[in-house]
Parts: C-alpha cells; sequence; structure tokens
C-alpha cells in the first residue's frame, strides 16, 4: 500500500511499492489535481518498479485514464512515463494507455525508472 509523492520543479513522481490498490493509485492522481503546481506541471513518473502485488483492475485503468482526459483540458502538456518490470503491470499499463488515446498527453512505459525519468524529465530540456 505505501507511496511517496514527490514534487519536482515541472511534475511529480510516484514512488509504489508493496501491494497497491486500484484505489491507491487513483487517489494518488487525484491529491495533485487540486494543486497549483499541476497547471505548469508537464510530467508524471509512476514507478512501480517495487510494487510486489498489483491489484488493480481494468476498470481502475479506465477511470484514471477518463480522470487523465479531463483533466488534460486543464493542462495539455504532461507526459506520463510509468516504470514497472512486472508484465501484469506493464499490460495493465497499455490498457490504461489505449483508453488515453484521444488525450493530448503522451504516455510510455519502461523498464526502468532511468528511462523513464530521461524520457519524461531529460527530453524536456533538449
Amino acid at each position: 500500500m505505501p507511496h511517496s509523492t514527490s514534487w519536482g520543479p515541472r511534475g511529480v513522481t510516484w514512488t509504489f511499492s508493496g501491494v497497491v490498490t486500484g484505489e491507491e493509485l487513483l487517489g494518488s492522481n487525484q491529491e495533485i489535481y487540486g494543486d497549483e503546481r499541476f497547471d505548469e506541471m508537464t510530467y508524471q513518473i509512476v514507478d512501480l518498479t517495487r510494487v510486489e502485488r498489483f491489484d488493480v483492475t481494468q476498470d481502475d485503468m479506465e477511470v484514471m485514464a477518463s480522470n487523465d482526459k479531463a483533466a488534460a483540458l486543464s493542462n495539455p502538456f504532461v507526459k506520463v512515463a510509468i516504470a514497472a518490470r512486472d508484465e501484469t503491470i506493464k499490460q495493465l499499463s497499455s490498457y490504461y494507455e489505449a483508453h488515453s488515446s484521444e488525450s493530448p498527453w503522451k504516455q510510455q512505459i519502461f523498464d526502468t525508472l532511468s528511462d523513464a525519468q530521461a524520457w519524461a524529465i531529460l527530453k524536456e530540456k533538449s
């Protein structure tokens, strides 16, 4: 269940570990929508590399994609980088990506946190 939220200068990184539920994943997104930094945010990094069990459903991912599409109306310039090793997590992340196809947000799934950071943060500076 534990997760941490870290704000950088232009974005947020969530680090999840242990057992992750759909409710927790959805809640982490909800906590940033009302934050004053959201309007200037250019990236979200979701670190799922230390997750032991992912109790998240396709319905949870569809709700998250819908919420993010609505949030994109306020800030269309966000990149969502997901770092995951587990194949089930990657499949569910792909499901999120498929349901976000109409969103202006760009999404990508990576095997490592460093690759996710490089795409989301370092590419922004180039």
